[in-house]
């Protein structure tokens, strides 16, 4: 059975769109609510949007890698159900991994010739239980988690608690940089040249604003040109 078909169908259109529906709305609430707390804050508005400018701009490197796995995505489960993953979630990778899990289950690999409409079905299925845990944590305990960081700011020198929240951060990101680190080859080379930029430009763009906004992308995308290069 040829699934392009039915897995591109505009039912499949329809169905993905919903999901990238709530997701924008989401968006311009969390956008709408960001910019109320930050009034009340005493933040100014143009704070807010030079962040919002940074942010945007630091995305489009990370954005980049998923490209090659993001085409193996549409070619497995077509345009539209991709289309609704990755306004979804955003991780190829653990989506192309967790699909091809959920057939293994069913006993078919995933782009065989067994891969059927109920195979399809089970990939699916798999990519929203992956993420069910994680919503359902976020849910109920996100509230929490800010009042427990409100009581440690009562109890202890708010400066310290910021500083360990900033810590946490950078033990974070050290983790998630020390598997490529480890890997060696063009991963290292790529860490190096971006951590070697991202000190340059934070050293020498302190006199220009606009050039410190996009330095986290711009340091992203030197590494990984360099890397493609040399590698």
């Amino acid at each position: 059975m040829d699934l392009q078909p039915v897995i591109n169908s505009p039912g499949m259109w329809l169905a993905s769109s919903i999901m990238v529906i709530v997701v924008v709305a989401q968006s311009f609430l969390y956008l709408r609510e960001g910019f109320r707390g930050a009034a009340a804050l005493g933040i100014p508005r143009s704070e807010c949007v030079k962040g919002l400018r940074a942010a945007m701009i630091t995305a489009i490197g990370p954005s980049l890698a998923p490209v090659v796995i993001l085409l193996a995505l549409l070619a497995v489960l077509g345009a539209p159900t991709t289309w609704m993953r990755m306004n979804d979630i955003g991780a190829a990778r653990t989506e192309l991994a967790m699909s091809a899990l959920a057939t293994k289950v069913y006993g078919v690999e995933i782009r065989s010739a067994g891969f059927d409409l109920k195979t399809f079905s089970y990939a699916i299925w798999g990519m929203a239980l992956n993420n069910a845990g994680w919503m359902v944590v976020a849910l109920i305990f996100v509230k929490r988690m800010n009042n427990a960081i409100k009581k440690m700011n009562e109890k202890y020198d708010p400066r310290w608690i910021k500083l360990l929240m900033t810590g946490a951060a950078i033990g974070l990101f050290a983790y998630l940089w020390s598997g490529s680190l480890i890997r060696g080859g063009g991963n290292l080379f790529a860490g190096i040249v971006s951590f070697i930029a991202m000190f340059l430009l934070s050293k020498y763009a302190g006199k220009y604003p606009r050039l410190q906004e996009p330095a986290l992308g711009i340091a992203m995308l030197i590494g990984m040109f360099a890397a493609a290069a040399f590698f």
